[in-house]
């Protein structure tokens, strides 16, 4: 198996390009933090693409960049470096586009607090408005919140399509991934950069012991609407979802504020983790691009 040769859209633009008629596939990659940077420890970080590997010799230009801690898909549609690669002056025919998109927004719309916003503008209840215990962890959620979140990444995947659809790449392969069930756990990054989940669960006082049911949930509701998207092929031509929920991750310990199981912290894995996804990602890629 031969590791993905990653490279930078600097290097690309540089003098010196990459070779990249030797490689058997040549992707596009854009995303958030689980294709960028994880912690601002050197040691300790590592991504999703770092990870894989395939059976050909394989290279990416990752436009997601080391700062983009908590980038968002309107953020990765308007990167002029990916647009400048998928449809500007330096566009080329890439054999598929990687794509890391959703979990960074469902984590940031996570974070909107109360202070007067409208249930359709946040995704947690304030403890007046929680449902019956019987509802389980879906009685501290928003229904209208998460209609508004759904929109949302469906409008910001047309976008992508209709880039992807505007250029000599016209129609080849998007792929996306699911995430793992984190735990709501006061862990950051370093320099005050997180915890994101646990501070915006806690204001709306969720209880301790639904902090990992209520993320579970939600972690399970974006990997539905994102296998929705993936089936609608009317919508979202060559577009495909890896269910990665379905794969085992050892997860962190409830309170934990460093590195625990298969995470470095609170949202983002360890090298480990990241193996464990991005090896079955990465043949469930090459299997479709066989077909072709």
């Amino acid at each position: 198996m031969k590791p993905l040769a990653i490279y930078t859209p600097g290097q690309v633009f540089s003098n010196d390009p990459p070779d990249f008629s030797s490689l058997g596939y040549r992707f596009l990659a854009e995303g958030d933090s689980w294709f960028s940077i994880g912690t601002l420890n050197p040691a300790k970080n590592s991504n999703l693409l770092f990870e894989m590997v395939f059976n050909q010799w394989a290279g990416a230009v990752n436009c997601a960049s080391p700062g983009d801690t908590l980038n968002r898909m309107s953020q990765m549609n308007r990167d002029p470096n990916f647009t400048d690669l998928l449809v500007g002056r330096r566009a080329r025919i890439w054999d598929a586009l990687l794509m890391s998109c959703g979990g960074n927004d469902l984590i940031d719309a996570f974070g909107v607090r109360a202070n007067g916003v409208a249930p359709d503008k946040r995704l947690l209840l304030t403890q007046a408005e929680w449902g019956p215990v019987a509802q389980g962890p879906s009685r501290y959620l928003s229904d209208a919140g998460w209609l508004t979140f759904c929109a949302y990444l469906k409008a910001n995947l047309d976008h992508l399509i209709g880039l992807r659809d505007g250029g000599p790449s016209k129609g080849v392969p998007i792929f996306l991934h699911g995430y793992s069930y984190p735990t709501p756990r006061p862990s950051g990054a370093g320099l005050k950069l997180g915890p994101w989940l646990y501070p915006s669960a806690q204001a709306y006082g969720v209880p301790e012991a639904d902090l990992m049911p209520v993320a579970r949930l939600l972690l399970g509701r974006l990997a539905e609407l994102l296998t929705a998207c993936a089936a609608d092929a009317a919508r979202y031509p060559n577009l495909h979802f890896f269910d990665t929920t379905a794969i085992a991750v050892e997860p962190a310990a409830v309170g934990s504020e460093g590195e625990s199981g298969d995470w470095v912290n609170e949202i983002h894995l360890t090298w480990r983790g990241y193996e464990k996804l991005a090896v079955p990602w990465a043949a469930a890629i090459e299997k479709v691009l066989a077909l072709r």
